[in-house]
């Protein structure tokens, strides 16, 4: 797993039980950066704000390398995290966050299904709020 900071954020640090909201997109290293997930997509009003990604840090309803990836950074940081598939979708394809629209899905599926892909995936997190 590789980690980048672009803004280390102020306020407490992320850690194990902490509540997080995040603002994210993820792409498939595979496609050539293609977009399989924004939360500015996840958006009931249509207002092009979006819904934060909102989990438990250790709580497991997120891939464990995304978890990993975002404890120590702070409210307003914002970090680049690259998943391998051991900690990403290959081992854990049914956990958060799962695509929002139809072609995202299919475009994920695409690399996770198939063995000879290369599963990686890359986020770039900004931290909403920490509890």
């Amino acid at each position: 797993m590789q980690v980048k900071d672009f803004r280390t954020g102020s306020s407490a640090s992320v850690q194990t039980g902490s509540k997080v909201e995040l603002t994210m997109k993820g792409r498939l290293i595979n496609l050539n950066g293609v977009i399989f997930y924004d939360t500015k997509s996840n958006d009931p009003n249509g207002f092009g704000e979006g819904t934060p990604l909102l989990f438990t840090i250790g709580g497991g309803t997120v891939l464990p390398g995304l978890e990993s990836g975002v404890v120590g950074m702070k409210k307003d940081g914002i970090r680049r995290i690259i998943i391998p598939a051991e900690v990403g979708y290959g081992g854990f394809p049914g956990l958060e966050p799962q695509p929002f629209k139809t072609e995202e899905k299919r475009a994920l599926d695409s690399v996770v299904k198939n063995p000879r892909r290369d599963q990686t995936v890359m986020f770039d997190v900004k931290v909403e709020r920490v509890r």
